[in-house]
């Protein structure tokens, strides 16, 4: 049988780290460690994570590093399982979560990463979205041999030309052999942002993923997520990674195009944002760079209108909000 290794990297999580540890521990699989690296948390987590006495929960504290992958890493070099289940501080396991993808794993021994359906939660634990997967695409059409009942095989190319398309895994839905990080390394502590979607590429690159569309958590959508970030703060972030991740696509001109429409877009949309606060200098920058990905109208006509002084523009769009009403 097959140990698993719970990773949770933590900071601040005082508000729902006993909900999420109480969720692992009603699992019927039971071979299992919790390695819970706090990333500097100054908000009692510790104390909650202390009044738990089971054997199996390993609790490092470190300096905030400011970056998720660093808390992730240690994490994963501190444990000791087979399988390494990826977990964020503020999600909820469901029942079976660990067993059926243990089960998954073996049934697929050519797949070095399984990851499942999931669905969404508030705050305060209601469901907002009850299946977050089921709309991509991008997921539904990759090609797949059936192992199981519920349970699919995606071979390594496939998963990775979807993956220039959509990062169609959800982070706490993934498990990863050991083995596999010795082949790929560890999360790349150098992006900002989005280093679990590079590290997907990364392994896709090498590895079959397996799949169920079976729903085995829930991911809490908070109001302090860096997902909800104005998008000019974290462009700069996603287009870094997106650079980084051509080069997992080098030989495939089509997934390249797909990887550069993206990066053209999150310059434009910081550019949109940008302009729409009337920081036109940094607007116009974002724009130019979009314009080097691919020229369009859009973009030539809002880098156009950066020309013009904030207060001509100011009386542009109120203009245009009378003529609408």
């Amino acid at each position: 049988m097959l140990k698993a290794s719970i990773i949770i990297p933590v900071f601040n999580a005082a508000s729902y780290i006993e909900e999420t540890l109480r969720s692992i521990f009603a699992q019927s699989f039971t071979d299992y460690e919790i390695v819970i690296v706090d990333d500097g948390s100054t908000d009692g987590t510790s104390e909650i994570i202390s009044t738990f006495s089971d054997p199996r929960i390993l609790y490092l504290y470190q300096t905030n590093s400011g970056r998720p992958a660093v808390p992730r890493n240690r994490a994963i070099r501190e444990s000791s399982g087979d399988i390494i289940f990826i977990f964020d501080s503020d999600d909820v396991m469901l029942p079976d979560k660990l067993g059926k993808t243990v089960e998954l794993l073996t049934l697929a021994p050519s797949a070095g990463l399984a990851f499942t359906g999931f669905a969404c939660i508030d705050e305060s634990g209601k469901i907002i979205n009850p299946n977050f997967l089921a709309p991509y695409h991008t997921l539904s059409k990759l090609p797949k041999t059936q192992i199981s009942d519920s349970g699919f095989l995606i071979k390594s190319h496939a998963a990775l030309k979807g993956l220039a398309s959509a990062n169609y895994l959800g982070t706490s839905g993934v498990a990863i052999r050991r083995e596999v990080f010795d082949t790929v390394g560890f999360f790349d502590e150098q992006v900002r942002n989005s280093d679990d979607f590079l590290m997907w590429q990364a392994i896709a690159s090498q590895y079959d993923f397996a799949y169920t569309p079976e729903l085995y958590h829930h991911y809490r959508v908070r109001s302090g997520s860096i997902s909800l970030r104005r998008i000019e703060e974290r462009a700069p972030g996603l287009i870094a990674c997106v650079e980084k991740m051509k080069r997992y696509h080098a030989h495939d001109a089509d997934s390249i195009r797909l990887l550069d429409e993206k990066i053209r877009r999150y310059h434009f949309e910081a550019g949109y944002s940008y302009f729409s606060q009337y920081q036109l200098r940094d607007a116009r920058r974002s724009f130019l760079q979009a314009l080097k990905k691919r020229l369009d109208r859009q973009t030539l006509r809002y880098l156009a209108l950066t020309m013009l002084p904030a207060s001509v523009l100011s009386k542009l769009k109120h203009l245009k909000t009378l003529a609408s009403n």
